[in-house]
């Protein structure tokens, strides 16, 4: 997770994640695929104008998602039950609810990559965990340790290829992914502990202890932008939501 900039990388991050699960919860209450259509067009106009993404990027991003998400719809669509037939073949047999339950799965589906894809594309790892602990309330060894954990991802991806390329050296050729995953899995795991063992000697050695009695490098607060932010976006999407469904 990397800040790319934007305006809406300059947003708080723990207001802006909050923003962004109320309207996930929004697209999992409503059942109606245009509001969910709706929804999903929010967050990517939303990415668009505030969040500094191009079209390019936004293709290379959700095409992998949205080829599945086409997939889950015509299974469910295809093979689900109700009485109005619209089409029908062989095993086949697409009704007026199956097509749009399958419409609704699929792109709420997709408009949870969406809202995921545009809060971690404009927001820093490290801002989050501060934020966290300032916004709230979070125990510093939950934000420290959690932090810790996600840089240890592209530690052991790195380490992961460097085994993968002295087996190879050695003459062991892949056969069985499960025994490849278990002959990688134990030293990635063992090296894991003890990298993390020696990440908590530095930290009690520079005076962590976890309590919140404690001096900061970055200490987000919340400005008038994060509530117009926040609030702007519930309030259109709620918007959404009542004209099409109400009016």
């Amino acid at each position: 997770m990397t800040s790319n900039g934007s305006w809406l990388a300059s947003v708080n991050p723990a207001c802006k994640l909050i923003a962004h699960l109320c309207v996930m919860f929004m697209l999992m209450a409503v059942s109606d695929p245009v509001i969910t259509l709706c929804l999903w067009l929010l967050a990517v106009v939303t990415g668009i104008v505030l969040g500094g993404w191009r079209i390019g990027y936004l293709l290379k991003r959700l095409l992998p998602y949205t080829l599945f998400f086409v997939l889950i719809f015509w299974m469910l669509a295809a093979f689900g039950k109700g009485e109005h037939v619209i089409w029908q073949w062989a095993w086949f047999r697409v009704t007026e609810e199956s097509l749009n339950n399958g419409l609704t799965i699929g792109l709420r589906m997709l408009g949870f990559v969406t809202y995921g894809l545009l809060f971690t594309s404009t927001t820093d790892l490290t801002a989050l965990m501060m934020s966290l602990i300032h916004q709230l309330h979070l125990s510093p060894k939950w934000a420290y340790g959690m932090l810790a954990g996600f840089r240890f991802i592209p530690l052991f991806q790195s380490e992961l290829q460097q085994m993968k390329s002295a087996h190879k050296i050695r003459g062991y050729k892949q056969k069985n992914s499960w025994k490849a995953f278990t002959r990688y899995a134990l030293p990635l795991f063992t090296q894991g502990i003890r990298k993390s063992e020696r990440i908590a000697v530095a930290m009690e050695a520079r005076g962590f202890t976890g309590t919140r009695d404690r001096t900061y490098y970055l200490a987000p607060v919340m400005e008038g932008k994060d509530w117009v932010y926040a609030a702007g976006l519930l309030v259109v999407a709620g918007g959404i939501i009542w004209l099409l469904k109400f009016m």
